[in-house]
């Protein structure tokens, strides 16, 4: 068994953010979210944590988030619901990569 603190070590690995995070999702409820709650959507790799999830795409995106909560699709995709800090507003960083 793992020491507790390799466990740590192998966990902050660098971590290409591009393998965690495949694309944005846009829906009509997704883009609810964006305008109600500041919620960005993402179908990521489904063996990402949620580590691993909020730093990809405060790398890949520019942003800080406050939270990041997912759920396994029943296709077996992983969709990660990530909420953006007020400062950041979800539809402008949508627009930035290309969602609209």
């Amino acid at each position: 068994m793992m020491d507790p603190a390799e466990m740590d070590s192998t966990h902050n690995k660098s971590i290409d953010p591009y393998a965690i995070v495949h694309h944005p999702l846009v829906t009509e409820q997704t883009v609810a979210l964006m305008d109600l709650d500041n919620v960005l959507v993402f179908i990521v790799e489904r063996t990402a944590s949620k580590k691993d999830i909020k730093h990809a795409i405060e790398e890949l995106y520019e942003v800080e988030l406050i939270s990041v909560n997912t759920l396994i699709l029943t296709d077996g995709r992983k969709k990660a619901y990530v909420k953006l800090r007020e400062e950041y507003l979800a539809d402008e960083v949508a627009t930035k990569i290309g969602v609209f």
